[in-house]
């Protein structure tokens, strides 16, 4: 089996690259999108590749995406998929895992890889997140963070049963969650529904993992992620979400993922362009 090359950008990812690091069986970078969405041509990936959407607007055909994404996402592609998924925006950031096959399915073991493209739950942003901090300390223990990451988000990608009723319900609880008009009641998603709130509340926790309430604070997180990786303040981050304050948002930032936000922005960004926005900042005083 060959070496991944630590140095080339994982094939059919399209974009400059600001750190790669690879082993026998998978390379991981992180990249910014450079070519236009009318350059990216429809293409496959004999191997695995996992997209850990950061910031930028990204269409996907992966199950369970928006027509255009704005907010970050991780995305699994099992070997053999074609699809054209690109960035509608030039000012995107983007992690990708690529690994080879036979790995993949070694690590998939007997309960197989996942037919189809498709757009994992919300906690396997948590699970994604160390990546980038593994990717600019590598060292030996690193592919074993990568590997143990991956399975993880392999068996999110696996969820939990439902009754197909249940199912669309459940969607129509979803869609309403990650619309921005304010925050629902249990009632008024039971209505939305059509089913009783103690009902919902246990059907959603049985096929999500997590309480409707709890599912809406990991979304107003994901949006911080993306905000930061532009470079917005977190004071203003924390405002522009509904977010107590700056402190209140660093203690969710950090439970949820395990790392600053100011960690977090100086990995996504690195510290020439932390620096380049900063001298904006004060050029703009």
């Amino acid at each position: 089996m060959s070496r991944h090359d630590p140095h080339a950008v994982p094939i059919g990812v399209k974009g400059a690259t600001l750190c790669q690091q690879g082993t026998d069986d998978f390379a991981l970078a992180q990249l910014r999108p450079t070519v236009p969405e009318h350059g990216i041509r429809r293409h496959g990936h004999a191997d695995m590749h996992l997209l850990v959407l950061l910031a930028g607007r990204y269409v996907s055909e992966a199950a369970d995406m928006p027509e255009v994404c704005d907010e970050p996402a991780v995305i699994l592609n099992p070997p053999g998929i074609e699809h054209r998924d690109r960035f509608r925006s030039r000012d995107g950031l983007f992690l990708t895992l690529t690994m080879q096959a036979p790995a993949f399915e070694r690590l998939c073991g007997p309960d197989g890889a996942p037919s189809h493209a498709v757009r994992l739950p919300r906690q396997s942003l948590a699970r994604a997140m160390p990546l980038l901090r593994e990717l600019w300390r590598w060292e030996p223990a690193s592919a074993l963070v990568v590997e143990t990451a991956l399975g993880e988000m392999l068996a999110d990608a696996r969820p939990r049963p439902v009754a197909a009723s249940t199912h669309e319900k459940l969607q129509r609880v979803i869609e309403r969650l990650d619309e921005d008009a304010g925050v629902p009641s249990l009632g008024e998603l039971a209505a939305i529904a059509g089913c009783h709130p103690v009902y919902l509340a246990r059907a959603f926790r049985r096929r999500y993992g997590v309480s409707p309430g709890d599912y809406l604070r990991r979304r107003r997180l994901h949006r911080a992620v993306s905000q930061i990786a532009r470079g917005r303040t977190l004071a203003r981050a924390a405002a522009s979400l509904g977010f107590v304050d700056d402190s209140h948002l660093h203690r969710a930032f950090v439970a949820e993922f395990g790392m600053s936000p100011g960690a977090f922005r100086r990995l996504a960004l690195g510290r020439a362009e932390v620096s380049r926005v900063q001298d904006a900042r004060l050029r703009g005083r």
